[in-house]
C-alpha cells in the first residue's frame, strides 16, 4: 500500500502544480471565450520558469524510476529469453480487454498529468501536449520491452494500441476542450473486500474489480454526469472471463469542487480518475 501511497502523492503534487496563474489567464481571453477569433486575439504567451521545469523533471524522473523499481514485484522477474510477443494477447489472458482498456486509462491520466506540469513550468500549450503525450508512450513503451523479455508475458501490441488511444483521447480532450471537454475516462471499484493493496492487479478478483468509465457531462454547470461501464467477471463453473457493461450517474472530486468555483473544476480535472458512481449491470 505504501507504493500506491507514493504514487498517488505524486499525482497530487502534479495536480496541486498544474493549476498556475496563467491558466486564468488564458481562461479569460477573448481566444479562450471565442476560439473561432483566433487571428484577430492572441492569448499571453507563457514564460519558462527554471526552478519549475527541475521540479517537473525530478516528479517525472521519481516516477519513472519508482515504476521501473517495482517491475519485478508487479509483473515478475525477467528470465533469459528473447524479445517475444504475447501470443493472442487479445484474449489468450482470460481478463475479457479490461487489461487493454486499463492501458487506455493509466496512459490518459500520465499524459494529463505530463501536460499539468508542462504548463505549470511554463511550457506553451502545444508543447505540453507533446511533452505529456510522450511521457506517458514511453512509460508505456517501457511495460511492454520489459514484457517483452518475460516467458509469461510478452509485447502486447493490444496494449500498445490502447496506450496510444489514452494518449490521444488526452491530448485531443486538452485542445478541444469545447468539443471534448464534457467526456472522461474513470474508474470506480466494485467492493473493497476485493482491493489491491498494490497498483497492479495480482489476482482474477482484484482485476475485476474495477469498473472503467466513459462518462459526459452534458451540462457542465452540475456536478452530476452519465456514464458507460466495462468490467468482467468469471463466476462461472469454467473460469471463464464474462463481459459486464454498466450504466450509471455520478460525480468526481473536481466537478464538486468546481460547484464553489468553476476554476476548480479545470484545476481538479486530474483527479477525476476515480468516480463516484451509483450503476447498475444492464449485460
Amino acid at each position: 500500500m505504501k507504493w500506491l501511497s507514493l504514487i498517488i502523492l505524486l499525482f497530487v503534487a502534479g495536480a496541486a502544480l498544474s493549476a498556475p496563474d496563467s491558466l486564468d489567464t488564458i481562461a479569460q481571453s477573448p481566444v479562450y471565450l471565442r476560439p473561432l477569433a483566433l487571428r484577430h486575439h492572441s492569448a499571453p504567451q507563457p514564460e519558462i520558469v527554471p526552478w519549475r521545469l527541475a521540479v517537473f523533471g525530478t516528479i517525472t524522473a521519481g516516477a519513472v524510476g519508482l515504476c521501473f523499481s517495482r517491475m519485478e514485484d508487479w509483473w515478475g522477474a525477467g528470465k533469459d529469453v528473447p524479445f517475444h510477443f504475447k501470443q493472442d494477447d487479445w484474449g489468450n489472458d482470460n481478463l475479457a480487454q479490461t487489461d487493454e482498456i486499463s492501458h487506455a486509462l493509466v496512459s490518459y491520466k500520465i499524459a494529463q498529468a505530463g501536460m499539468g506540469l508542462s504548463r505549470w513550468s511554463g511550457l506553451t500549450p502545444g508543447t505540453s501536449r507533446i511533452v505529456g503525450g510522450s511521457i506517458s508512450l514511453s512509460i508505456m513503451f517501457g511495460v511492454e520491452m520489459v514484457d517483452a523479455y518475460n516467458p509469461y508475458q510478452g509485447f502486447g501490441v493490444s496494449d500498445m494500441i490502447f496506450n496510444t488511444i489514452g494518449v490521444a483521447f488526452a491530448v485531443a480532450r486538452d485542445r478541444w476542450p469545447e468539443h471534448l471537454g464534457m467526456f472522461d475516462l474513470r474508474l470506480s471499484i466494485k467492493s473493497t473486500e476485493d482491493m489491491s493493496s498494490e497498483i497492479i492487479a495480482k489476482t482474477m478478483a482484484e482485476n475485476f474489480n474495477y469498473i472503467y468509465w466513459l462518462t459526459v457531462s452534458p451540462v457542465r454547470d452540475y456536478p452530476v454526469h452519465f456514464g458507460l461501464g466495462y468490467s468482467a467477471n468469471y463466476d462461472n463453473p469454467e473460469r471463464i472471463a464474462e463481459r459486464e457493461i454498466y450504466l450509471g450517474f455520478g460525480t468526481s472530486i473536481a466537478e464538486i469542487a468546481g460547484i464553489f468555483d468553476p476554476r476548480w473544476r479545470q484545476r481538479l480535472d486530474i483527479y477525476s480518475f476515480y468516480d463516484f458512481t451509483f450503476s447498475f449491470r444492464v449485460h
